[in-house]
């Protein structure tokens, strides 16, 4: 009797839809059930088949018929995140209630970022460019190069990148996914794609421009998605698996994964071949546990030892005596972007706008510059 692996989760989310075994979705509440519209019963009557099922969060359970299949279920290690945005009307209520008195900082960041640059933002749901689209997938591979070569790591998402871009323009032209950017002067300094079920959003690849670091532009992201979910009537967001300390700091819904054998109700050999899949997969969840700890150690081992010191002396930022002739070079050229995130740390932290920002070179020390705001200034060596 053959056995289909169906990855519930990306079956949900990247496609759209719910696996044909199931009549429909048990939500959170138990009035939010979603029906399957391609369901067919006497289709399912059919069916001779064992089913794996993995990656089945607890707030969307699926529902099949007791009366033809038997289930045996698995817990699963890796727990998702999500934010439940019932009784919330703006962001700025759910960070109210999620940060507490911390909640300033959240809005204090967005409100920096907006003095400092001319900052815009806009969401693709339904209607992108071919040209734009383009754009934006080539600054957000850009964004993840620079990224992960930062962290020193490997990006799953490069290894497919070629399937996503193809892949993705359709989905945000018939709202099966979006596409949100975060613009510096109309450039891109934040990508984010995002796939909607139901009206629950997914968060599935994002990244930002690192010369940006000081200005935590991933809390901007979240706050500004979450501000446009709530407006469209959405009712979740979800960030999937992934133990990081930005989503239990977001999160008010952390929930566990089940994994569920469903097979037919009335065949001894099926019973037979789906506790040997129970055994499989409970084998696979303790071997996955016990490698990801080892792997957690290895990874702040790393981390601490791929530790690069700063190649640059930045002083502290206060009035600086210099000369009016000293040479003024242009940061947002190729030849100076090596500069940028040292005048976007000046900006954050002097509350400076980058319009009042000039840079000059000091003659006869090699390779040190001079940062000048409209009232500070700071010198920066390499």
């Amino acid at each position: 009797m053959k056995i289909d692996h169906v990855d519930y989760f990306f079956e949900i989310f990247e496609k759209s839809s719910i696996p044909k075994l199931f009549s429909g979705i048990e939500g959170a509440e138990e009035s939010d059930t979603i029906a399957n519209p391609n369901y067919d019963e006497n289709e399912i009557k059919g069916l001779n088949k064992i089913y794996s099922v993995f990656f089945i969060p607890d707030y969307l359970k699926p529902i099949y018929s007791t009366e033809l299949f038997k289930l045996k279920k698995v817990d699963q290690f890796f727990k998702g995140y999500a934010i439940f945005l019932d009784g919330f009307e703006s962001a700025d209520a759910y960070v109210k209630f999620r940060f507490r008195s911390n909640a300033k900082g959240i809005r204090r960041r967005i409100k920096r970022l907006e003095t400092c640059f001319d900052i815009s933002y806009k969401t693709y749901y339904g209607n992108i460019k071919q040209e734009e689209y383009d754009v934006f997938m080539d600054c957000l591979h850009e964004m993840l190069v620079r990224r992960f070569e930062q962290r020193n790591d490997v990006s799953q998402t490069l290894t497919q990148w070629d399937r996503y871009k193809e892949m993705y323009f359709s989905l945000i032209n018939e709202k099966k996914a979006s596409l949100f950017v975060v613009l510096e002067n109309n450039v891109p300094i934040v990508v984010s794609l995002n796939h909607h079920f139901e009206k629950r959003l997914f968060s599935a690849i994002s990244s930002y421009d690192i010369d940006y670091g000081k200005f935590s532009l991933g809390s901007v992201e979240i706050y500004k998605k979450l501000d446009w979910c709530l407006a469209n009537d959405h009712v979740s967001y979800e960030m999937g698996m992934g133990d990081l300390t930005y989503k239990r700091e977001w999160c008010n819904h952390i929930y566990n994964f089940e994994h569920q054998i469903i097979y037919p109700q009335k065949s001894i050999i099926a019973s037979f071949k789906a506790s040997l899949e129970m055994m499989k997969v409970s084998v696979k969840e303790f071997i996955f546990k016990l490698a990801y700890v080892k792997y957690k150690e290895y990874k702040s081992k790393r981390k601490k030892s791929d530790k690069i010191e700063p190649t640059f002396k930045a002083s502290a930022i206060e009035n600086i005596q210099y000369n009016e002739d000293y040479p003024s070079v242009d940061f947002t050229t190729k030849e100076y972007d090596f500069l940028r995130n040292n005048v976007f740390d000046f900006l954050y932290s002097s509350i400076e706008n980058v319009k009042d920002v000039s840079v000059v070179e000091v003659p006869k020390e090699e390779k040190t510059y001079l940062i000048l705001g409209k009232s500070k200034m700071q010198k920066i060596a390499f």
